[in-house]
């Protein structure tokens, strides 16, 4: 817990291992409380949390959805953005690849009482993020594994440790673009693109370029980055949110990849 949560302080990705059992939501709940507790965030904020994180680790452990994959789903947690844009995201991820037909669960059920611990789906989720949520393919954070499947995330105000955070990360962070992208190189290498990479260095003008399958580039330079996906406007970010970077790479090649590598949808029914 102490690593993770220092990784998230540093404006990396903290990640856990969730059980594939009916404890999982509770474990997600005393996570997410322990860091929204230590990143001193507003109460009623962390409250909502809460409640949304339980949501989404319950909603991993459909039946039908445990049948298909033996793997656990996780949590992971980081900062992005700076002072009063920055945000708590929480994602929690299973490999269950996603909902086809963007027909998701949990948006149509009626709500449960509100003193149930969990079965409320994802309307609540919505409703309580005020619009700050969503899902997309994705792959597992955890080492050497790569396991494909789908995020399901949310995000809440972090102002009070936005500006914090972002002088660390001016003392601590990377500072050239060969850093940024050595940074992102291995973050993406640990979730199984290492053999889907190249990389080009120009030291002299501070740039590092990395090609990724599926025509995705990602370019750092004058503490930037940018990636550039087909068919998708080219987006940047400052250094502070390489995670993010990362995390939209792999979205963007999940999304892409079964053009070129055929991964069936599960059905909304499970």
């Amino acid at each position: 817990m102490d690593d993770g949560l220092r990784m998230v302080q540093a404006r990396a990705c903290g990640a856990w291992a969730l059980p594939g059992d009916p404890t999982c939501a509770g474990i997600a709940r005393r996570i997410f409380r322990q860091v929204a507790g230590d990143l001193a965030l507003d109460t009623e904020l962390t409250d909502d949390g809460v409640t949304m994180v339980s949501e989404l680790a319950a909603n991993t452990l459909h039946a039908k959805q445990r049948e298909l994959t033996p793997s656990s789903p996780e949590l992971w947690l980081y900062l992005r953005g700076r002072g009063q844009r920055a945000e708590l995201v929480c994602k929690v991820f299973d490999a269950l690849p996603g909902w086809v037909r963007d027909n998701v669960p949990g948006l149509v059920v009626p709500r449960a009482p509100a003193e149930a611990m969990s079965g409320r789906g994802l309307e609540v989720v919505r409703e309580l993020s005020g619009g700050r949520w969503g899902h997309h393919l994705s792959r597992s954070r955890m080492p050497g594994s790569g396991v494909r499947g789908k995020a399901v995330w949310f995000t809440v105000p972090a102002c009070a440790v936005g500006a914090v955070a972002g002088a660390a990360l001016s003392t601590q962070g990377p500072v050239t673009a060969g850093e940024a992208m050595t940074e992102l190189e291995m973050d993406l290498g640990t979730r199984g693109l290492g053999s889907k990479m190249v990389r080009a260095d120009d030291v002299g003008a501070d740039m590092a370029v990395l090609s990724i399958a599926s025509g995705l580039t990602i370019w750092c330079r004058s503490a930037a980055a940018w990636l550039r996906a087909p068919g998708a406007t080219v987006q940047r970010w400052s250094y502070g949110d390489l995670v993010e970077v990362a995390e939209q790479a792999v979205e963007a090649h999940e999304s892409l990849a079964p053009v070129a590598e055929p991964f069936p949808l599960a059905d909304a029914s499970c």
